[in-house]
């Protein structure tokens, strides 16, 4: 029944001394216990997964851990199933180099065991208490310039748990990072850029997205030929009037790959050459385009900077006290962005949609205005849209039609498809009457009762206005009106019959669609159907009352 060393331990009992037979018992359980450890690992590793290669576990390990090392250690108890998948787990350099702050003591554990993998480094003082032990493992980690491939430190939290690092004197530690090729940094007030931060250089760098730093000069910020996405954003409370146009030029000379460029409140408020002669710089591989900023600010970069092969541009007029005496210059902004984006806004605009912004503190409302170019004819082989995003536009003594129309007089809409409207401002008559013109206009869609009735009372007196002389014949493209959450007027409806019938025969059959309205029995229904003809299509989506 035992085995025989067992056995020959229990038939010894009483006939030596029991201190030395406990003593040989003793090593007799050791023995055991080691045996039964070996069976126990043998038998794991005839378990299917644990069947699998080194590397492909390895991988498995950091895939799962990525989903939870932000906030919590959980996924170190892969280093406890088992005898293998402990080996595996610490043999994995990769596994340890995504370097966590959330136990700053468990950090230099981290950082022996990377051995001499490519570095990680993602800090949130919102996950981590800013003490003595958090800025050591910092200092330690940003020692290893040679290594570290990404660098994340959100510094901007409002929990009573953590607070700000200083990052001067840490930052300064890395003069360069020739492997770096992200770089994110969010902060306040921080003069950690003027520390001689990556100032030795940090050739491979592909993303950089600095917010809350206190820029003093152009020249602090990394730079490089990888370079392609630049994301900067002002410290609140940061005045940037020192900032010079000409180093911000020499900024973007430096950085001839850039495709993706944002800058918030923080292009230079002067001149960007003393000479008004001078050409504007051309940036031919920007794709990605948003600027934030006084409008003013905005127009200066664009006769500045060229950007002829940029596929989105998106511009917010955004500020806590924008325009609170007058409206912007859109016209000189619109003639600025033409001669920095000639070749697509020559191409014609395609579509143009009209949003109501979500309402901001203290802030008057305001409108988006999302534009759509044509491709130009030197491109026609790219297939993503060229669009142009102006956002937060707040007006004063003009309503959005006169946007329009500024639109229409420095670039001309005659290309324009559709026209999406979602907006209470009033439509004036004019601004519908330059729209109607449009040639090549096939779609309307209006969101609100007021664009609607606007555009509907405009037909009705188009039609009804006497011109013995002139043909009546507004919007001679149109096929398409899309009415949507607007409470229907079945007195108004009994007209439609005079707008609609009234179309010539060359004009294009068109599709009314009435979407998420109220107001309609069928019996109303049925009769409109009835008097607009067998040329318009009605179409209701939505419940009848």
């Amino acid at each position: 029944m035992w085995s025989i060393a067992t056995q020959r331990l229990l038939d010894e009992d009483g006939k030596i001394l029991a201190n030395e037979h406990r003593e040989l018992i003793r090593k007799r359980v050791n023995e055991l216990k080691n045996e039964i450890c070996a069976l126990h690992r043998l038998h794991n590793t005839l378990a299917p997964i644990n069947r699998l290669p080194p590397e492909i576990l390895s991988r498995i390990f950091v895939q799962s851990s990525a989903e939870c090392r932000r906030d919590s250690l959980s996924w170190i108890q892969v280093t406890h199933t088992c005898h293998n998948w402990r080996e595996v787990a610490l043999d994995c350099a990769a596994l340890w180099s995504d370097i966590s702050f959330v136990h700053p003591a468990f950090t230099k554990v981290m950082l022996a065991r990377s051995k001499n993998a490519p570095l990680h480094v993602d800090l949130r003082t919102s996950y981590t208490r800013t003490t003595p032990v958090i800025y050591e493992a910092l200092s330690e980690v940003l020692d290893q310039g040679s290594r570290l491939r990404s660098i994340a430190i959100d510094n901007v939290t409002n929990t009573r748990r953590s607070g700000m690092l200083h990052l001067r004197r840490f930052l300064s530690k890395c003069v360069t990072a020739p492997v770096l090729e992200e770089l994110r940094l969010h902060t306040s007030l921080d003069h950690c850029l003027n520390s001689g931060f990556l100032q030795g250089g940090s050739p491979t760098l592909k993303h950089l997205e600095i917010s809350g730093c206190i820029i003093s000069n152009w020249n602090t910020i990394p730079s490089g030929a990888a370079l392609i996405k630049l994301d900067l954003t002002r410290s609140h409370g940061q005045e940037n009037k020192m900032l010079s146009g000409s180093g911000f030029i020499s900024l973007l000379k430096n950085m001839p790959s850039l495709e993706n460029l944002h800058i918030q409140f923080l292009l230079p408020r002067g001149l960007y050459s003393q000479s008004p002669a001078a050409a504007p710089f051309t940036h031919p591989k920007l794709r990605i385009l948003e600027l934030i900023d006084y409008p003013e600010n905005i127009e200066r970069f664009l006769r500045a900077v060229h950007v002829p092969n940029a596929e989105n541009i998106t511009f917010s007029l955004d500020d806590d006290v924008n325009f609170p005496y007058e409206n912007p210059d859109l016209t000189a902004l619109f003639g600025a962005l033409q001669s920095s984006w000639h070749k697509v806004v020559s191409a014609g605009i395609g579509e143009l949609r009209v949003s109501r912004d979500a309402p901001s503190y203290n802030l008057m409302p305001s409108h988006s205005f999302w534009l759509k170019f044509n491709n130009p004819a030197s491109t026609t082989s790219v297939q993503s849209p060229y669009t142009l995003d102006l956002r937060r536009v707040r007006t004063i003594n003009m309503d959005t039609g006169d946007v329009l129309l500024a639109v229409e007089q420095c670039w001309g809409m005659l290309e324009l498809q559709i026209l999406d409207l979602d907006t209470d401002d009033e439509m004036a008559f004019h601004t519908w009457a330059v729209m109607s013109d449009l040639p090549k206009l096939q779609g309307i869609t209006t969101v609100s009762e007021q664009s609607f009735y606007d555009l509907f009372q405009y037909l009705i007196e188009e039609h009804t206005e006497e011109r013995p002389n002139e043909p009546i014949f507004p919007f001679p493209a149109l096929s398409s009106i899309t009415v949507e959450d607007v409470v229907l007027d079945p007195e108004s409806l009994d007209e439609w019959g005079i707008v609609f019938r009234g179309r010539p025969e060359h004009a294009p059959d068109l599709k009314v669609t009435l979407s998420q309205c109220s107001g309609l029995t069928r019996e109303i229904f049925d009769d409109i159907t009835a008097r607009v003809g067998s040329r318009v299509e009605v179409v209701w989506e939505g419940q009848f009352r």
